[in-house]
């Protein structure tokens, strides 16, 4: 039986379109990396496995290259544990003087969102090697080793063959914008400190776990808008409904929420609770465009086409903050993020990020009244959204410049 190898661009766009069959019929698909070892499709382990694959595989089948070199082969239709019975039969076939190819498993989707004391996810599945360490779910995607691989050596992820990688212009603008923002925005920063300080005890930062990119587990960092040890159930209850009913996106705290310290609401309206982000961005956890990274609970109730949101990483403002943000449903947000996430462009964050001021000055108006009671608060919010229309000026005179 002839057939062809797909070249490392023509098998890409395989495993994607795979990836989009499974998110639309929820049936798994596997992938068999193999190990060729040094010199690729020259290698002495590649002449001999590629006439074996050529006989296993079925018509539904494509093998392919890899950019770095690894042979593979996209099993669709396939569970974990098909993936390996195939793995099984190519070994037995592999009459050769060496000893079969080390080779992964990747199934996907198999979800890794990391789960609460005492919960399993119900898309886990078995494996042949460790489980998965607890601060990520590798975007769905799951490995293993086959038995008797070279355990000694490691074999990186291979999440990013189904990815587009953050472009270098994007990051390099991330470095520089968080250091800029973070030198002109340090007289506001220590402004909102003292103010925190004086109306409510404890600490000055709310450090919190979120979902960034490729389903990764960081930690966080905003200024603290509610009081200490605040329940979070009633948020989770909230989110999960409006995941749930469909409808609008409204804020929790729009409403009279307890839970919200003086100022608490005025600093989340405008966002600026959210500047302390600046150093996750820096850290590379954050872009300074890209989704809002989400709670761990909210992920694990995605569904697998919702998992395309981890692809880009995570911002500070994105394309559904600038689109209606509070007006939209949870559907439309994740179709939102999943648009920029499969076309980012420099001109598309330009776009995005000359949106923001606008949009979180529709946000500040949109509050209801009485969460402003006095005056002087309302002084410092009308402040607070000048010094933000400056502060964007000044920074779009610097870029143009």
């Amino acid at each position: 039986m002839n057939k062809s190898v797909h070249s490392a661009g023509e098998f890409s766009a395989i495993l994607n379109r795979e990836r989009d069959r499974s998110d639309r019929t929820g049936q798994e698909f596997s992938m068999v990396v193999f190990e060729v070892g040094a010199g690729g499709r020259k290698s002495e382990a590649a002449r001999i496995l590629v006439p074996i694959l050529a006989q296993r595989t079925r018509s539904t089948d494509d093998i392919g290259w890899l950019e770095d070199g690894r042979l593979a082969v996209a099993l669709p239709h396939t569970p974990t544990d098909g993936a390996w019975k195939f793995v099984d039969h190519v070994r037995q076939a592999f009459d050769a003087p060496t000893p079969p190819p080390d080779c992964l498993v990747f199934s996907y989707p198999t979800a890794w969102i990391p789960q609460g004391e005492g919960e399993r996810s119900p898309k886990s599945s078995e494996s042949r090697s460790a489980p998965p360490a607890p601060d990520s779910f590798s975007h769905g995607i799951r490995s293993s080793r086959a038995e008797g691989a070279d355990r000694g050596r490691p074999i990186e992820e291979l999440e990013t063959h189904f990815l587009h990688r953050m472009p270098a212009w994007k990051r390099a603008i991330d470095i520089a914008g968080s250091l800029f923002a973070l030198v002109v925005l340090s007289p506001l920063l220590l402004l909102v400190a003292l103010l925190l300080k004086v109306v409510s005890p404890g600490p000055l930062f709310f450090r919190q776990e979120r979902i960034g990119y490729l389903g990764r587990v960081f930690t966080l960092w905003k200024f603290r808008t509610m009081h200490v040890n605040a329940d979070t159930a009633v948020h989770r209850k909230y989110l999960q409904k409006l995941m749930r009913d469909g409808k609008e996106m409204v804020k929790l705290d729009n409403g009279k929420d307890p839970r919200i310290i003086p100022f608490g609401g005025i600093l989340r309206a405008t966002g600026i609770d959210e500047l302390p982000q600046l150093l996750n961005v820096l850290l590379g956890e954050m872009s300074l465009v890209g989704p809002r990274p989400c709670l761990p609970y909210e992920a694990r109730e995605y569904q697998s086409w919702q998992m395309r949101r981890f692809d880009a990483v995570p911002g500070l403002t994105g394309l559904w903050q600038v689109s209606g943000k509070n007006r939209t449903t949870f559907k439309e947000m994740m179709r939102l993020d999943i648009g920029y996430a499969k076309r980012r462009t420099f001109p598309l964050d330009v776009k995005i990020f000359l949106k923001t001021i606008p949009a979180i000055a529709q946000q500040v108006a949109d509050r209801p009244p009485y969460r402003t009671p006095t005056a002087w608060a309302k002084g410092l919010s009308t402040i607070l959204r000048v010094f933000t229309v400056v502060l964007a000026i000044l920074t779009l005179n610097r870029f143009h410049r």
